[in-house]
């Protein structure tokens, strides 16, 4: 569990969108010229507890959503909305 979640947590934070998003929003936020050393460790640890509150979210909800998925008829159901969705998008982007 604990080398799942050390994992899955460098995997996130290492994300390159969300390093490019931060590294963009971030200066237009906060006063870079009068943040400190603790701010700046604060602001890490926001971000971090929020990544983690989030993907903790999304996990517990794939979880129980997995189980849902287990049966044929479920799931044939999805596949006929995921790929109708799929179809419908690139009949949108072809009428362009």
């Amino acid at each position: 569990m604990s080398r799942s979640f050390l994992l899955g947590a460098s995997i996130a934070l290492g994300n390159p969108k969300a390093i490019l998003f931060h590294a963009s929003i971030m200066p237009l936020i906060l006063n870079l010229d009068t943040m400190t050393f603790v701010d700046g460790l604060l602001v890490v640890a926001v971000v971090i507890t929020v990544n983690i509150v989030t993907m903790g979210v999304y996990a517990a909800l794939a979880g129980r959503a997995s189980g849902w998925f287990r049966t044929p008829r479920r799931m044939r159901l999805m596949n006929r909305f995921a790929g109708s969705a799929m179809i419908g998008t690139g009949a949108l982007i072809a009428a362009r």
